[in-house]
């Protein structure tokens, strides 16, 4: 069983702009005054994307972007030395740059507007649905077994009890809970409730298809599609693992348009490259053709919900999926994360999203 974790990071003001890189653009970057910057580029098929956000800050002072490529670093070191002693080292290395990416992207700014929102802003109605004592007495004794006894079951996808106590609050999320609760996204856009709603047709991978794409090439991944054509899909949701954070890349078909969702905001060019580039494989693989590239757009997702914490990233990656898959407005935040991990242990239960 894979004892894979995620960590989460902080809530932030609009301190980042929104980001495109565009299939048929030049190759630009442009600075604007500190705490904000923007960045487009051009992806032209078979080449790299150049250039990356750039936080204008003070000259000592690392950026977000750094910081996460220093896990990522961290990571590469860590597979290359497994000795125990080492390996513990470099776990609380993960941890203090995960911190120090936490601490920079809460500015005093931030802060300050939050507390005048909360202040002005009105009442509204809650965007998670609150359990009812039914379902409050059910999440109980669902986490009052700690065994290794099998919860639940969803085609190759498997929960067991002792897997479900990731969805305690402060805890982070494996392999199992984000695989189980994926195949349900995937599950719901097959129904006859979502054909009548005209929902999305849904796709998902699993947690190890990029990490194996990323370290073995698209070869060791060609197989993993052979009973679904992608490209007769709408939405192909990637969830994504680096050094103890989660993100979720997302394949709009039918938009052209490749987007990772970072509940840190963090840049991930290499990633979007790699998605790109996987999609003009699988193409030519199951097609027998090349895959027109022309009109293709990658970006990382701005104005989304961030975290405020060091656990719940694999908590917002599956909220974004889910959100994502019946096209709903992302009205969640980190304040919703315990009531969320709840309903994620019903939806586990059940075999269906609640």
């Amino acid at each position: 069983m894979s004892a894979r974790q995620s960590n989460s990071l902080s809530s932030t003001n609009n301190n980042i702009t929104s980001v495109n890189h565009t299939m048929d653009r030049s190759n630009a970057q442009s600075h604007i005054p500190k705490n904000n910057s923007t960045r487009n580029d051009s992806v032209l098929s078979g080449t790299s994307i150049e250039s990356a956000i750039t936080i204008v800050d003070e000259p000592s002072s690392p950026s977000i972007d750094d910081l996460l490529e220093d896990l990522q670093s961290l990571s590469i070191q860590n597979k290359s030395d497994p000795a125990p002693v080492e390996s513990r080292t470099l776990t609380k290395e993960y941890l203090a740059a995960k911190k120090a990416a936490l601490e920079k992207i809460q500015s005093p700014l931030a802060k300050k507007w939050d507390d005048l929102y909360e202040k002005t802003s009105l009442a509204k109605a809650p965007s998670v649905k609150p359990l009812t004592d039914d379902e409050a007495a059910l999440v109980e004794n669902i986490m009052r077994n700690t065994s290794s006894r099998e919860l639940a079951q969803l085609k190759t996808a498997i929960v067991q009890y002792s897997d479900i106590q990731k969805l305690r609050p402060g805890v982070w999320l494996n392999d199992e809970i984000i695989n189980f609760y994926m195949e349900l996204i995937a599950d719901r856009s097959r129904s006859e409730d979502a054909a009548e709603k005209k929902l999305p047709s849904v796709h998902c991978y699993n947690t190890f298809f990029c990490s194996t794409l990323r370290d073995q090439g698209y070869a060791k991944v060609r197989r993993w599609t052979k009973r679904v054509d992608v490209f007769a899909k709408d939405l192909l949701f990637v969830p994504i693992n680096y050094a103890y954070h989660w993100t979720l890349g997302m394949i709009d078909m039918k938009h052209k348009k490749i987007t990772v969702y970072d509940s840190m905001g963090g840049s991930h060019r290499a990633t979007l490259q790699l998605l790109l580039k996987y999609l003009a494989d699988e193409h030519q693989d199951k097609k027998k053709q090349s895959l027109n590239m022309s009109g293709w757009e990658t970006g990382e997702a701005r104005g989304i919900p961030l975290q405020a914490n060091m656990h719940d990233c694999g908590v917002f990656t599956c909220t974004f999926a889910e959100r994502l898959s019946r096209q709903n407005h992302m009205d969640f935040t980190q304040a919703d994360m315990e009531l969320i991990r709840k309903r994620m242990v019903l939806s586990i239960a059940k075999q269906e999203i609640v």
